[in-house]
């Protein structure tokens, strides 16, 4: 038996990493990036866009195996090893599962931002989108909702609105007001 000094362990080849993670992006970006026009050519309620959706459901399973596979073997990988883009991925396919995946995987982004290893905005997004998905008031107002019936898409209840800008500017965000503005979304304050 050898004993556990003597084992050599492999590298991380982390130009593998970077190279798998960048086509898991693109893999779950592809056919979110055709929903707008679908939506105009079809309709919201219809067939066709029901079943893009259900190949995006499909693709963001599979998606989720590997990316998870990735961090539960290397941790949250940083931009710092495996470059922006597929570090952004592990937040991007980690923001598209279930709540009980992001409420696992929150801490290891939560490391991973504070030691400046991935962008602060990624913590808004998937902080806010399990807030939202808990019910709760969401904290730095990135979560959406759209109003089918009245046709326009505002901006989920936030908590302590009077403090929002002061968070969203600590972690990287710009303005509330700007951020429904650029996005033309509506604001309710909460307070």
């Amino acid at each position: 038996m050898q004993s556990q000094t003597s084992i050599k362990t492999k590298p991380v080849d982390y130009t593998l990493l970077k190279m798998q993670l960048e086509t898991i992006r693109v893999e779950d970006q592809t056919l979110r990036q055709l929903l707008p026009e679908a939506e105009v050519k079809f309709g919201m309620d219809s067939e066709e866009l029901r079943y893009v959706w259900k190949l995006i459901h499909y693709q963001d399973s599979i998606n989720e195996k590997k990316v998870l596979a990735i961090i539960d073997t290397y941790g949250w990988l940083s931009k710092n090893n495996v470059g922006e883009m597929a570090n952004q991925t592990l937040w991007l396919v980690v923001q598209h599962a279930e709540i009980e995946t992001q409420e696992k995987y929150l801490p290891y982004l939560e490391t991973s931002v504070a030691n400046n290893e991935s962008d602060g905005w990624y913590l808004a997004f998937l902080k806010d989108r399990i807030l939202m998905r808990r019910g709760e008031k969401q904290w730095y107002g990135t979560q959406v909702k759209k109003d089918k019936k009245l046709g326009f898409t505002y901006i989920y209840p936030i908590a302590n609105f009077k403090k929002v800008n002061e968070r969203r500017k600590a972690i990287g965000l710009n303005s509330i007001e700007e951020y429904a503005k650029t996005h033309n979304y509506a604001l309710h304050k909460e307070l």
